[in-house]
């Protein structure tokens, strides 16, 4: 079983979608700044953890994508996984690397927007991971 992250939103102006994470992510497509974020990075660094705690890896073995944000979290587990995977290598060059490997096709505006919030996950998961530590340490 999986964590799955039901979030949908598109553009009012030009339909593109997106994921207005905090209050300042303007629509990577057009520059539209929405006022209403939505703080997916939480969701996302539960799900992904919660991934890596019970099977070991990021990206599920199978992943039904009900959502854009079961679409973006695919992507970032992938982008995680690629990480661990090496760890020479720093995670913004391995989300760099990652992002401009794939196809976009007409949404290639996400490129940039996605490895910024992969990036944001991914400090959110080590700030989790450090807190814990720092509980287990006390008991």
């Amino acid at each position: 079983m999986s964590l799955h992250i039901m979030y949908n939103h598109q553009c009012s102006k030009c339909e593109a979608f997106y994921i207005p994470y905090e209050k300042d992510i303007v629509c990577p497509n057009c520059g539209l700044n929405e006022e209403e974020p939505y703080d997916i990075v939480p969701d996302l660094a539960h799900s992904a953890k919660y991934q890596m705690d019970t099977m070991g890896f990021y990206t599920p073995v199978a992943w039904w994508t009900g959502s854009f944000g079961d679409y973006v979290a695919l992507i970032i587990f992938q982008i995680l996984d690629a990480y661990s995977d090496q760890e020479e290598k720093e995670f913004q060059e391995i989300a760099f690397e990652y992002c401009n490997n794939r196809t976009w096709g007409n949404q290639l505006y996400m490129k940039d927007h996605l490895r910024d919030l992969s990036y944001s996950v991914f400090l959110a998961l080590n700030e989790k991971q450090n807190i814990d530590m720092e509980q287990a340490e006390c008991l």
